[in-house]
């Protein structure tokens, strides 16, 4: 599914053709021509808005989109427990927005597969090594082996974590990022801006709009 800026795509449909008279008649060709010109006049501006060959601007497709991060470090009130991840910045939300109210749902308005990329940078407050896990939940469930672990160490050592996945998405439906460790001493650091080096922030939200939603939806494992 691609979505187009003013939706034409969700609008055309086969017209309703003039039922035929027994005998030829002049009018009634005429009235047919005209709604099946309608018709491919319709199909021809939605084929003139997907072509990306640079023939015809390709700005008017519009596919839903979303970029969020946080300005501000995040921590881990408790061991072995799990926190969402928040973002207090929205740079891109096209139909994929933070819901409202919320710092760490992120609801796509679209029904469809998703790619999301994840990238948050981790800090070790102390020496010891402290195992940190990420997962995701879509909704309020939490989706079966998607937990990954990354292990960090050392008093102010930084690990960036890079994580890309695909996950399927009803219309009004959210995903939220977790993490948790068995050691509070670790932090998603955001640091300031320092010439010549731009601020870094403490998690980064990546969402793309990549294929139509799946019939029947896959079972989470």
């Amino acid at each position: 599914m691609i979505v187009t800026s003013e939706f034409e795509l969700s609008r055309v449909a086969a017209p309703n053709l003039p039922l035929s008279p027994k005998n030829y008649n002049s009018d009634y060709h005429e009235q047919l021509n005209n709604v099946l010109r309608l018709y491919f006049n319709q199909l021809d501006k939605i084929l003139a808005q997907l072509r990306t060959d640079g023939a015809i601007d390709p700005s008017n497709i519009n596919v839903p989109n979303g970029l969020f991060f946080n300005t501000a470090d995040q921590t881990l009130a408790a061991v072995d427990t799990g926190y969402p991840i928040t973002f207090n910045q929205t740079y891109l939300n096209n139909f994929v927005a933070l819901q409202t109210a919320s710092t760490s749902k992120i609801e796509v308005a679209v029904a469809g597969v998703y790619n999301f990329q994840l990238s948050a940078q981790l800090k070790s407050t102390n020496a010891s090594a402290k195992d940190v896990q990420i997962w995701i939940k879509r909704g309020t469930t939490t989706i079966g082996y998607s937990g990954h672990r990354y292990t960090v160490e050392g008093s102010d050592n930084h690990m960036n974590v890079n994580w890309i996945f695909d996950i399927d998405l009803a219309a009004n439906e959210y995903i939220e990022m977790y993490w948790g460790a068995d050691d509070t001493a670790v932090t998603m650091e955001a640091i300031p801006a320092s010439a010549p080096y731009p601020a870094v922030a403490s998690a980064v939200m990546a969402v793309n709009f990549i294929a139509r939603l799946p019939d029947p939806r896959p079972t989470p494992p």
